[in-house]
């Protein structure tokens, strides 16, 4: 049951963590759009630009690290246990 409880609080970490990671991502660009739109009299023009391009790096973090990683450590893991498969005699 330990084991469970402690999986459990590794994923919600995780998750929490990327989610935290886009939403902070987003408010820091959007934050700088609007510095730059305060300096160059452009309102809302970087501020709207900073909100995107924050929530384009946020997502792109959040597929990498919950998508793509875990394929990769997943094909790695098939890959080691098909030559650990090789190593055995069957019969």
């Amino acid at each position: 049951m330990q084991g469970r409880k402690q999986a459990a609080t590794v994923d919600v970490s995780r998750y929490l963590g990327v989610g935290l990671t886009w939403a902070l991502s987003t408010l820091l660009f959007l934050w700088l759009g609007t510095l730059a739109d305060g300096a160059l009299g452009t309102r809302p023009l970087f501020t709207v630009l900073g909100a995107f391009v924050g929530a384009a790096a946020g997502f792109y973090y959040m597929i990498h690290h919950l998508v793509v990683v875990p394929g990769r450590e997943a094909k790695a893991l098939r890959q080691a246990e098909r030559e650990s498969d090789k190593g055995t005699p069957r019969g």
